[in-house]
C-alpha cells in the first residue's frame, strides 16, 4: 500500500513541466577556506570528487523550505563522495544566522559567507536570483546549472546526474531513493536503493527503523516536500 502511494506521488510530481537547466563547461571558482563557517563540523566540501553549489539568501522567504530539502537530500547521499557548498549571501547579523543554521535548523554541515558577493560575481552568477544551484565534477567544471532543488524538476535532474556519475566512479550506492529521468521515450524512474524516509524534524531514517515505526503505528506516511521521500508523521506528537 505504501509503495503504491509512493509511486503515485512520484509519477504525479514528475508530470510538471521539465526545466531545461543549461549544461556548462567552464570552471567554477570555489570560495576560500577563510569564508567557511564550520560550527562543530569537520567536513571540507571543497575536496569532494563531486560538488553541489547553491546560493542561499538568509533573508529569503523560502530559506526554511530550502534547508529542509537540502537536509533530506544530504541524508540520502554519501557525504564522502559528494560535497555541498552553501554560499550564503552576507547578512547584517552573522551570529544570529549561525544560530539559525546550526541550532534552529539542525544543519550539521558548514556554510560559506560570501561577503560582498565575491564568489557570486567571480562566477558570473545572477546576484538577484538566490537558489541557483550548480553541479561540479572533480575538476570543478560546471556539469549542470539550474534553480533551487525545492522544485521537483531540477531536484530530479541533479539526483539523476549524481547517480550516474557516482556509478561511473565506482561509488555504487552513493545515491539512494528514486531516480527520475527524462528520455526520448518519456519519463523513466527506478529505485537506486530504498526510498528515503524523513521525519517531521527532517531526520533521515533507515528503512528498517521506518518500517518498524509504521507497523507500530508510531508514524503514518504523508506527502513529502521531495519527489522521492516518504514523510513520516508522528501520530502521537
Amino acid at each position: 500500500m505504501i509503495r503504491f502511494y509512493f509511486l503515485v506521488v512520484v509519477f504525479g510530481l514528475s508530470l510538471f513541466g521539465y526545466a531545461q537547466e543549461a549544461t556548462e563547461s567552464k570552471l567554477f571558482q570555489l570560495p576560500a577556506n577563510a569564508q567557511k563557517v564550520s560550527g562543530n563540523t569537520e567536513v571540507n566540501p571543497l575536496v569532494k570528487p563531486l560538488k553541489l553549489v547553491t546560493v542561499l539568501d538568509p533573508k529569503g522567504s523560502s530559506i526554511d523550505r530550502e534547508l529542509e530539502v537540502w537536509n533530506a537530500l544530504m541524508g540520502s547521499m554519501d557525504r564522502d563522495s559528494i560535497g555541498y557548498i552553501f554560499l550564503v549571501q552576507d547578512t547584517d547579523d552573522r551570529e544570529r544566522f549561525k544560530q539559525y543554521w546550526f541550532s534552529d535548523r539542525n544543519m550539521d554541515y558548514p556554510f560559506y559567507y560570501d561577503s560582498e558577493k565575491k564568489v557570486i560575481k567571480a562566477n558570473g552568477l545572477s546576484e538577484g536570483s538566490p537558489g541557483q544551484t550548480l553541479l561540479l565534477d572533480d575538476k570543478n567544471a560546471i556539469i549542470l546549472s539550474g534553480g533551487s532543488p525545492i522544485n521537483t524538476d531540477p531536484y530530479n535532474r541533479y539526483r539523476s546526474e549524481l547517480y550516474q556519475r557516482t556509478l561511473e566512479m565506482g561509488m555504487e550506492g552513493a545515491v539512494q531513493g528514486v531516480i527520475v529521468e527524462h528520455t526520448e521515450r518519456g519519463i523513466k524512474w527506478f529505485y537506486a536503493n530504498e526510498p528515503v524516509y524523513v521525519t517531521e524534524k527532517g531526520e533521515v531514517l533507515p528503512k528498517n527503523q521506518a518500517d518498524a515505526g509504521i507497523r507500530s503505528k508510531k508514524w503514518v506516511p504523508a506527502i513529502s516536500p521531495l519527489s522521492d521521500t516518504i514523510r513520516l508523521v508522528n501520530q502521537h506528537p
